[in-house]
């Protein structure tokens, strides 16, 4: 497969080809552009195969689309997790205020596929990065900001930006960590000092502020829940203190609110006009069937509030070699295992029935391109049937394949969206 940038012409015009993983053998190379011409069903896709859901994607675009809309927040859904430009698209159409990225050279594939408005929600020092970044700003039809957290990286910045001769400011935010979390300074007087420098500054211009509660907690308990909603408070009282502090043409930016926590951030960070409030979850347009599938904030809502599995990892029985046991052709190189393995959840037989299997196979290891099941007595799996999986924690399963076939309800192939790691 040829890799152009992914403009929408030339993603149009990307090539699928007989070597490309999870797609038929082609005697020909297929633009993407043409796949949902090429009338082929899951028989046609060789496994291990990695595909997403269309109606999953869409109902998962429009709940968080609808929840944002709702308490009038600023959306920018985190890119990082598929980095596809064809489901950045999907967002920024259902009415997304811009991308996040976790790097510059993310924003500048993000850049190429035509996305207006990004936020770097990370520091960026390294010089090529921020010679890309003073090149950017000179674009008036790009808003690219990023993040500071210390003097230093405020000046790294200034110089990358003045040797550069840029001519336009670049937007940032002032970050606000947590003790043993992640970037971010650790008080806010130290932030609030921050960002009285930046608006000093004649080559920055100080946005708003930041931080990240995902690294506070992993799960949705009330002591969770207490610490995550601590720090968010004390995000929303530096937000305001800066903007008391400071002339704003406009309200600053308070941006927090991951996967995990985004309600939680949407709910912490408003109260009144006096800032825009820009929440950045990620996860939420795939989905999954692990991590987020029991801690999401909408986990215990009706189906039609919850959001939707969209990701599925299919393997096909290689071997049934002892009693309890069968093999799937399905890897370490093909789906995620950070945080939990596959879960098999269907089997497709030869004749083309399916059967549930939830909760009587489990993956109990993996090798390189191997999951070995552990089969209950009551299940007959045999050489040569597929076995579909839901997986856990999309952000390492999805950069392990270049393009992704996407499915409508009846395992057809009606797109493919092509990714950019």
């Amino acid at each position: 497969m040829t890799v152009p940038e992914p403009t929408a012409a030339q993603l149009a015009d990307l090539r699928i080809e007989g070597t490309t993983k999870g797609f038929p053998a082609l005697a020909e190379p297929v633009s993407i552009a043409d796949v949902p011409n090429r009338g082929w069903t899951a028989d046609d896709l060789a496994t291990p195969s990695l595909v997403l859901r269309r109606a999953a994607l869409e109902h998962n675009v429009r709940l968080m689309a609808g929840f944002a809309a709702e308490r009038g927040l600023s959306l920018a859904p985190h890119g990082k997790v598929a980095m596809a430009p064809q489901l950045w698209w999907m967002q920024l159409d259902a009415g997304a205020w811009g991308i996040c990225a976790a790097s510059a050279r993310q924003a500048r594939v993000m850049r190429g596929a035509g996305v207006r408005r990004i936020l770097i929600a990370n520091e960026v020092a390294d010089p090529a990065s921020i010679r890309w970044i003073s090149a950017a700003c000179a674009d008036d039809q790009v808003e690219l900001l990023c993040q500071v957290d210390s003097d230093r990286s405020v000046e790294l910045l200034e110089e990358g930006l003045r040797e550069a001769g840029a001519e336009h400011p670049l937007s940032v935010l002032v970050e606000l960590g947590h003790l043993s979390g992640r970037t971010g300074l650790r008080e806010a007087a130290s932030a609030r000092s921050l960002a009285a420098r930046v608006a000093a500054s004649d080559r920055l211009r100080l946005a708003g502020v930041t931080g990240y509660e995902g690294t506070i907690a992993g799960d949705r308990s009330a002591s969770s829940l207490d610490r995550v909603g601590a720090f968010l408070d004390d995000l929303r009282a530096l937000a305001v203190a800066v903007a008391d502090d400071l002339a704003f043409h406009e309200p600053p930016i308070v941006s927090a609110g991951g996967s995990l926590f985004f309600d939680l951030a949407a709910e912490r960070l408003s109260g009144g006009d006096d800032v825009r409030v820009l929440i950045r979850p990620g996860c939420y347009v795939t989905h999954d069937h692990g991590t987020y599938a029991s801690s999401s904030p909408f986990a215990n809502d009706p189906a039609g509030r919850r959001f939707h599995p969209a990701i599925e990892a299919w393997g096909t029985i290689l071997s049934t070699p002892e009693p309890g046991l069968a093999v799937l052709g399905l890897g370490r190189r093909d789906v995620s295992f950070d945080d939990g393995y596959p879960r098999p959840l269907r089997v497709r037989r030869a004749d083309g029935s399916l059967e549930a299997i939830e909760g009587r196979v489990e993956v109990a290891g993996l090798n390189d391109h191997h999951a070995f099941c552990r089969v209950a007595s009551a299940v007959e799996l045999r050489v040569g049937d597929v076995v579909r999986c839901g997986i856990s924690h999309p952000c390492t399963a999805l950069d392990k394949w270049r393009v992704i076939p996407v499915l409508d309800d009846d395992d057809r192939v009606v797109d493919a969206f092509a990714t950019f790691f």
